[in-house]
């Protein structure tokens, strides 16, 4: 998914239920500490003809993987959203963690999203043997130019973009819809001046090229004037595209020649700005993350269960934030060891008896 502006998917997926390509991932967490994995996706008919350089995951297809082409398309409920999968790659990893994944050529920036940092301890406690896993999903490198705290307290981010019902409890449905209301113009502010300053940043590249010291000063003393009269205050997406904002400091000025400008550079322009918000297509991907362990799940921060399957949404608005950290803990009972337990008090009973028995004839 091509960007034409910085994250311009943010804001189409917020006004959407579905996000662009969902995948699906399944994992089985063993006793002996291996793991048996399968990723779903869907696809298209040159993959499925051989067409490698089609790959439809968002990691290389390296040679522990087996890829499987499923009978049929498979649809698939995600969140909510019905989603087609068609093929599979599957593996098993001796330890968990073992051997992560690698991202596509030219395509590191969604390391993020494609590569969760993932641990398995297991520890020994007699009676019963403890699993604890992770998997770290890393905090976005790049957010564009404005920090999100300028607008956002982390409160409100956690609030915001991992759903956090513990700072919205005892309030009321009035009280919650004005706090969310709240929060949502202040994202709205800080998206709008995120799209003005990567636009700013790249008409002023392309305004130094020329090499007029006095159209760098003009464009310097416009940037403020020109983002309060078109963009400050606005509380939903404004167009913040480089032609656009050339055609604001046009109509402030009343001049023509940052239009010009962008006419002369249109393409140069649009693929600075592009390769600015490149990160911006980690928000067409979400993964549905399932994970099963051994024994009995005794605490886990997933979003939800099915039977045995703990189940997570992992997208990049969750990685706005901060890192998330996937956690699971279970246990196994150790029967043997009841066993040797139980044999143990029957022995150091029978010791003490034949002891007592002793005693009482002397």
């Amino acid at each position: 998914m091509r960007t034409s502006k910085w994250i311009a998917a943010i804001v189409l997926l917020l006004g959407m239920t579905s996000c662009g390509t969902y995948y699906r991932m399944v994992s089985q967490v063993n006793s002996d500490g291996s793991m048996y994995r399968e990723v779903y996706a869907y696809g298209d008919s040159a993959f499925l003809a051989g067409d490698r350089t089609h790959n439809p995951f968002l990691f290389r297809i390296t040679s522990g993987w087996e890829l499987d082409k499923l009978d049929s398309v498979i649809k698939f409920n995600c969140w909510g959203d019905e989603e087609k999968l068609n093929v599979r790659v599957r593996r098993t990893y001796p330890t968990v963690g073992s051997e992560p994944f690698s991202t596509l050529d030219g395509k590191e920036y969604m390391h993020p999203l494609a590569v969760p940092a993932e641990k398995l301890r297991k520890s020994f406690r007699w009676f019963y043997t403890y699993y604890e896993y992770t998997a770290t999903y890393s905090e976005l490198p790049d957010k564009g130019p404005v920090p999100l705290e300028k607008y956002l307290t982390k409160e409100e981010q956690q609030i915001w973009f991992r759903g956090d019902t513990e700072a919205l409890s005892g309030l009321n449905g009035i009280e919650q819809k004005n706090m969310l209301d709240d929060i949502e113009a202040k994202f709205w502010k800080w998206y709008n001046r995120s799209q003005y300053e990567l636009s700013y940043e790249v008409i002023l590249h392309f305004v130094t090229q020329k090499g007029d010291t006095a159209f760098v000063r003009q464009l310097a003393g416009l940037k403020e004037p020109v983002y309060g009269k078109y963009f400050s205050g606005k509380d939903a997406d404004d167009e913040g595209s480089p032609e656009k904002v050339c055609n604001y400091l046009d109509e402030f000025s009343r001049t023509k020649s940052f239009s010009d400008l962008y006419k002369s550079d249109r393409k140069s322009m649009d693929e600075l700005f592009e390769k600015k918000g490149q990160i911006a297509e980690l928000f067409g991907y979400a993964v549905q993350f399932e994970l099963s362990m051994p024994g009995r799940v005794i605490f886990t921060n997933a979003a939800m269960q099915k039977g045995s399957l703990l189940i997570w949404k992992i997208d990049a608005f969750r990685l706005l934030d901060s890192d998330y950290t996937l956690i699971v803990e279970s246990r196994t009972v150790n029967y043997w060891t009841f066993g040797v337990t139980i044999l143990f008090f029957l022995l150091l009973a029978g010791y003490c008896w034949k002891k007592y028995l002793r005693w009482k004839r002397i």
